[in-house]
C-alpha cells in the first residue's frame, strides 16, 4: 500500500458494469492532468503497476473511488503534492493505509483539529501525532 493513492470523485460510467483497468487508467490519467493541473508530457510519463476502482459492483449514481499503484514512490508524491488544486471540488485525493493504521488516525484526527484551534502546529505523519514539533503519546 506504500505506493497507493485513492481518488475520489472521478465520473464512472457504470451503465454496463466494470471497465477495464485500460479505461479507468486512462480516465485518471485525464484527470490528473485536468484537476490537479500536472502537464500532460508529466501525466504521460508516469507509471502505474495497477489502477483499478474500489472492489464491489457498480451502483446507478454512485462513483466509486479509483486505487492507483505507482511503480515509482517519486512519482506517488509528485501527484500526492498536488492535493491543494483540488480544494473547493468534489475532488479528493487521499494516501492508502492498512485498516488498523486507518482507526488510529480516526482517532487521532480529533486530537489535531484541538491542537490547531489552539493555534500549535499539528499533523499526522502515518500514525503518529506530532504537535509542535513533537510526538504525541497515546
Amino acid at each position: 500500500m506504500r505506493n497507493n493513492l485513492i481518488f475520489t470523485g472521478i465520473e464512472e460510467d457504470n451503465s454496463q458494469g466494470n471497465k477495464s483497468q485500460v479505461v479507468t487508467e486512462s480516465k485518471l490519467r485525464e484527470h490528473l492532468s485536468e484537476k490537479l493541473k500536472i502537464p500532460k508530457e508529466t501525466v504521460e510519463g508516469l507509471r502505474f503497476e495497477r489502477v483499478h476502482r474500489t472492489p464491489s459492483q457498480p451502483v446507478r449514481g454512485k462513483v466509486r473511488s479509483v486505487v492507483a499503484k505507482f511503480v515509482f514512490f517519486k512519482d506517488r508524491e509528485l501527484v500526492r503534492r498536488q492535493w491543494p488544486e483540488l480544494k473547493g471540488t468534489s475532488f479528493n485525493v487521499f494516501e492508502q493505509f492498512p485498516p488498523e493504521v486507518q482507526e488510529k488516525r480516526r482517532r487521532l484526527i480529533p486530537k489535531m483539529k484541538e491542537a490547531k484551534r489552539e493555534g500549535k502546529r499539528a499533523w499526522l505523519a502515518y500514525d503518529t501525532l506530532f504537535i509542535d514539533g513533537h510526538p504525541v503519546q497515546q
